[in-house]
């Protein structure tokens, strides 16, 4: 057992972040922020486009009252014209890259590729059978490296979710330079399945005093950055997704979680979305009670835990703010 200790990640990084839902933004400009930046969020039609908040000319805020015209946005301060992404005219913002997935909007701070690890082919692969829906927003008072971490933490499944057991927990780079975990569920029966069956397998336990699992799902959790890890999750032919995004705030992060599945599993939602609420807000319990300062031991089976951790501290930092825009 050796103490460990990460370099410390980039406040803001050059990756990808589950930056809101569709279903958050209205139709006005709509101030978000990733961290001390301060950005602003336009829907035109289908699509989503994300920039700097802070006006060129003064700094104030473009998201709080800015008035849309055409190719601008009029500053609510003193009425200039603020260009929308074109360095080219005197007064402008940056634009950031965006995808949408179903109806989560993604963003990084960049446009350089060594930011994308591969998430933008992943989206393209999922997205037209795996749309997501909204499963939870949650303001966390954390860190947001936690709440991505979690998914690599085979150990915190048992204790904190009572999920019976995990086995064959391994972490290794993917090929765009992902970080993919992968493990197994050992479980008696399947969550989806009804009470009936369940209690059937709980008196079978009992009776022959062995168990079986009889429901091993599959596992496999790529971090396509330090705030986006996209989950596989279940036995061959069940598959569903899950993805879970953490955004840094002034006071810890806003978690969300969305999930996907196909059209002939939309009857699991319900209970999928409910059943990632109720792993949500067990996990806040533990995380808003970490005790500051507290000196971390980890091993051999934190090995995935300091995979993720040693992922972050090489991901690099995003371009400052302001640069080039003015």
């Amino acid at each position: 057992m050796t103490s460990y200790t990460a370099t410390p990640r980039p406040a803001v990084h050059s990756g990808w972040y589950l930056l809101a839902f569709r279903s958050e933004l209205p139709a006005e400009p709509t101030p978000l922020a990733v961290g001390d930046r301060a950005l602003v969020a336009l829907r035109e039609d289908d699509r989503v486009r994300v920039f700097d908040a802070a006006c060129p000319h003064r700094g104030a805020h473009l998201g709080y009252g800015g008035r849309r015209e055409k190719d601008c946005l009029v500053c609510p301060f003193h009425g200039r014209r603020i260009a929308l992404g074109d360095p080219a005219r005197p007064w402008s913002v940056a634009e950031y890259p965006v995808l949408l997935w179903g109806d989560a909007v993604f963003a990084r701070l960049t446009g350089d590729p060594a930011g994308d690890r591969g998430f933008e082919q992943a989206v393209k692969r999922y997205a037209a059978d795996y749309p997501l829906v909204p499963a939870v927003t949650l303001p966390v008072a954390v860190d947001s490296a936690y709440v991505v971490e979690n998914a690599f933490d085979a150990d915190h499944f048992k204790a904190v979710h009572m999920v019976p057991g995990v086995r064959g927990w391994t972490a290794a780079p993917g090929p765009s330079g992902e970080l993919v975990v992968e493990g197994e569920f050992l479980m008696q029966t399947s969550p989806w399945r009804d009470e009936r069956h369940k209690e059937e397998v709980r008196w079978q336990a009992i009776r022959t005093n062995t168990v079986r699992w009889e429901y091993r799902p599959r596992f496999l959790a790529r971090a396509y950055s330090p705030g986006v890890v996209v989950t596989e999750f279940g036995p061959e032919g069940e598959v569903h997704i899950i993805v879970t995004g953490a955004v840094p705030t002034p006071q810890g992060c806003t978690a969300r979680v969305a999930i996907g599945v196909r059209d002939d599993q939309r009857g699991t939602l319900p209970a999928l979305i409910a059943g990632s609420r109720k792993a949500l807000a067990e996990d806040q319990v533990i995380w808003e009670h970490l005790v500051p300062g507290a000196p971390e031991r980890l091993d051999g089976r934190d090995a995935p835990v300091i995979a993720f951790r040693d992922f972050c501290a090489d991901f690099p930092a995003a371009p400052p703010a302001f640069g080039g825009t003015r």
